[in-house]
C-alpha cells in the first residue's frame, strides 16, 4: 500500500511538472503571437494602403521590400521573445533546481542539516520533500546505528565484569584446594561449595544473556497460542511456594475473573512473570508479602506483582528495565541478580505489543503488566 501511494506520487508530480511546463510554453506561444499579428497586421495593412492608393514610386518599391524583410525580422524577433518569455517563467523552475543540486552534493559530502524550503506542489517541491524525508531517515538510521553500537559495547563490558567476578573466585578457592596445603574437610567443603554457587551464578548469567539477546535481536520467534493467563499466573505462584517460604514471605493471588484466554507464547508469558516474582521475592524480602493482581478488561489483561521491601528511589525509576541496570549495584549482587531479567520482561511485554511500567514508594513497588487479549501480527 505504501508502494502504491509513492508510486502515486510520482506520477502525480511528473504530470504537474510536464503540465507547469505547457502552460509555460503556452503562455509565450501566446504573448508572442499577440506581438507577431499586431506588428505584422499594422505592416500589412500599411502595404495594402499604399497599392490601393496606386502609389508605384521607388520609394513605395522599397517600402514593399522592406515591409518583406520586416516581417521576416518580426518572426526572428517573436521566437526571441517566445525563448524570453520561456526562460524568464522558467527561472524559477531553474533556482530550485539549482538549491536542490547543491543540497544533495552537501548531503553527499555528509552534512545532513540541509533543510530544502520550496513553496508549490509541483515535481520540483515533491524532490525537495523527498530529500527532507531521506535526510530525516539517514539520520534516525546513524543514530540506531550509533545507539547499537554503544549498546554493543556496553554489552561486552557488562559481560566481561559480571564474568569476571565469580571466575576470579572460583579460580581463588581452587588454588586454595590444589595448592597441596592440608585443610580441614570442613573447610574443604565450604571452599567447593562456594565454588559450586559460583559456577551456578555463572550459567545462570550465561543462559539469562543468551536468552535476552535473542529477545533483543528478533532471533525469537513468537509461538502464538490460546492460553488461560489465570490459570498461567496461578501455577508460576504455586511454583514458587519454596522461594517464598525459603525467604519467609506469604503470598497471594487474586483475579477478577476464574478464567481469561488470550494469545500469546505461553513460554516466553511465563518466562516474563517467573521474571517478575522472583525479582519481587529477592528484593521484597523486607515487606514479608508478595501479591499478584489479575485484573481482566474487554480487550487486555492487567497484571499487578507488588512487593512491600526495599523503595526504588524515584531518580532510578526510568532505568529500571534497562539492561544490565542494578539498583544499588552492591545490593543486586548479594541478591545474585544478573541486571537481566527486567529487560526481558520488558522485550517479551513488548514482543506482544504490550507494556510494563514500574511505580515505588513507601506502599510498596508495583510492577503492572498490561496485555491485548488477541495478539496482533505485525505487517
Amino acid at each position: 500500500m505504501r508502494e502504491k501511494a509513492k508510486k502515486g506520487r510520482r506520477s502525480h508530480s511528473r504530470q504537474g511538472y510536464m503540465m507547469q511546463l505547457l502552460i509555460n510554453v503556452g503562455i509565450s506561444t501566446i504573448i508572442t503571437a499577440i506581438l507577431e499579428i499586431f506588428l505584422v497586421s499594422n505592416v500589412s495593412a500599411f502595404a495594402s494602403y499604399l497599392y490601393q492608393r496606386g502609389d508605384s514610386s521607388p520609394a513605395v518599391q522599397r517600402f514593399g521590400f522592406v515591409s518583406t524583410v520586416s516581417i521576416l525580422l518580426y518572426v526572428l524577433s517573436g521566437i526571441a521573445i517566445f525563448s524570453f518569455i520561456f526562460l524568464l517563467l522558467q527561472q524559477r523552475t531553474a533556482r530550485d533546481i539549482g538549491r536542490i543540486a547543491q543540497a544533495v552534493e552537501r548531503i553527499s559530502e555528509g552534512d545532513l542539516s540541509v533543510q530544502l524550503e520550496i513553496e508549490g506542489e509541483g515535481e520540483i517541491a515533491h524532490i525537495a520533500e523527498s530529500i527532507n524525508r531521506m535526510e530525516r531517515d539517514l539520520m534516525d538510521l546513524m543514530e540506531r546505528e550509533r545507539s547499537a553500537e554503544q549498546s554493543k559495547t556496553d554489552l561486552i563490558t557488562n559481560v566481561a565484569h559480571d564474568l569476571r567476578t565469580p571466575l576470579t573466585s572460583i579460580l581463588g578457592y581452587l588454588e586454595l584446594l590444589r595448592g597441596g596445603a592440608s585443610l580441614p574437610r570442613e573447610t574443604e567443603e565450604h571452599y567447593i561449595e562456594i565454588v559450586y554457587n559460583k559456577a551456578v551464578r555463572l550459567q545462570k548469567l550465561i543462559e539469562e544473556l543468551f536468552g535476552f539477546t535473542k529477545l533483543s535481536y528478533g532471533k525469537q520467534n513468537l509461538k502464538i497460542g490460546e492460553l488461560d493467563i489465570v490459570k498461567l499466573l496461578s501455577q508460576l505462584v504455586e511454583e514458587s511456594y519454596p522461594n517464598f517460604e525459603k525467604h519467609g514471605l506469604s503470598y497471594e493471588f487474586s483475579s477478577n475473573v476464574p478464567s481469561r484466554m488470550i494469545q500469546a507464547d505461553g513460554d516466553l508469558l511465563a518466562r516474563l512473570f517467573d521474571n517478575l516474582i522472583t525479582n519481587a521475592i529477592k528484593y521484597g524480602a523486607e515487606g514479608k508479602r508478595i501479591l499478584v493482581r489479575l485484573r481482566s478488561e474487554k480487550n487486555a489483561v492487567e497484571v499487578r506483582v507488588i512487593n512491600y521491601g526495599y523503595v526504588i528511589p524515584k531518580k532510578e525509576l526510568p532505568m529500571i528495565f534497562d539492561k544490565f541496570y542494578r539498583v544499588e549495584r552492591s545490593r543486586s549482587s548479594s541478591t545474585g541478580g544478573t541486571g537481566l531479567g527486567l529487560a526481558i520482561v520488558k522485550n517479551v511485554a513488548e514482543m506482544h505489543h504490550g507494556s510494563v511500567e514500574v511505580s515505588s514508594d513507601l506502599s510498596g513497588t508495583c510492577f503492572t503488566v498490561r496485555l491485548p487479549i488477541r495478539y496482533t501480527a505485525e505487517e
